[in-house]
Formats: structure tokens, sequence, C-alpha cells
């Protein structure tokens, strides 16, 4: 291969390298706050309530859906273990048929993590002696509260659903690919 070529293609290459690793944005503390959790399994709550909306949208299926993704990324956890975070997917779908042909469809999508976050000011014990054991959450369960620290919500009306679910199914797909890619890049430094 011609030298000039090759200096050619290590400049683009050069170039081009930073421009991947920008894509990716760094991660900022409020990212961490938010999404970082020592790259911990994060197990999915599933809420589907389907009134006369498409038949395919149900709990199983959208269960289903969400348990792939963080499987393919590696991050799953089965349903009901206790962790520091969970991942809640809430879809609410209802159908109204306005004449033969036309169904008025309106649709909520909520996806958001909840992170077991320790309120050390809220701890009356947080001025006593002894305060190296107050530190740790598992030694004030009480004083331990679930807070959302990532959410996209979803909403819209549409005549295009009637009974094909495709477009609910496609924004929830769209939200959880999301998630993943955010919570696999903000985790990035503490995955093997």
């Amino acid at each position: 291969m011609n030298p000039a070529r090759l200096i050619v293609l290590a400049v683009l290459l050069g170039l081009l390298a930073p421009v991947g690793a920008a894509a990716q944005g760094p991660v900022s503390d409020r990212d961490r706050f938010a999404l970082f959790a020592a790259c911990s399994p994060v197990p999915v709550e599933v809420f589907v309530t389907n009134t006369g909306g498409p038949a395919d949208i149900t709990t199983p299926a959208v269960e289903g859906m969400a348990t792939s993704r963080l499987q393919a990324a590696g991050i799953d956890a089965p349903a009901g273990r206790p962790g520091a975070s969970t991942l809640q997917l809430s879809v609410f779908v209802s159908a109204q048929r306005l004449s033969a042909g036309a169904v008025l469809t309106v649709y909520v999508i909520r996806l958001r993590l909840l992170k077991l976050l320790y309120d050390r000011q809220s701890d009356p014990r947080a001025g006593e002696a002894g305060r190296g054991a107050v530190d740790s959450p598992g030694a004030a369960p009480e004083w331990l509260n679930w807070a959302p620290t990532w959410e996209t919500p979803q909403q819209g009306i549409g005549f295009y659903l009637g009974r094909d679910g495709g477009p609910v199914t496609n924004l929830v797909a769209g939200m959880l690919d999301e998630f993943v890619r955010e919570y696999v890049r903000v985790n990035a430094t503490a995955c093997p």
C-alpha cells in the first residue's frame, strides 16, 4: 500500500476516534447520582393497564421485552430480588371506538429507575454517639427511601393504533434501549 495513503488513513482514524469517544459523552456527577449502581443487576417491575387497547400490549409481553433487553446488556436481575435499584415500567393504554373504522387510542408510558437512598438528615440517631454505625444504610432501615433518579415519560393520542400495538411497543422498546445505553455508559468503569 502507498505510504501516503497510510498516512491519510491514520490521520482520518485519529480525527474520528475522539468523535466516537465524545458520542458517549462524559459521565457527570448528575449521571453518577442518577444511574451509577456499581454495575449491579437491575430488577424490573412492569405494570400494564390496557382498557380496550391493542391485545398484544400485555404484562407478559412488555415484561419479556424489558427482561430481554436487560439480559442482552448483562444487567438483568430476577424479579423480586432486592437490590439497590429497581427499574419500573408502567404502560397505560385505553382505546375508544369512534366509528366502524376509527379508534381513538390514548397511551401513557413511564420508565424510571428507583434507587434506595439513605436519608441521613431524617435519621434522629445521626447526632448520637456511635455515629459510625449510622453511616451504613443497613443500620437504619427505617430511613431508607426509594427515590426516582432517572425517568422518561411518553404520552400521546392516536387514531393510528386500532388493533396494532406496534407504535406503543416501539416507544417502550426505544425507552428501554435508551435506559440500557445510559446505564451501561455511566457504569462502564465498574463493569468487568
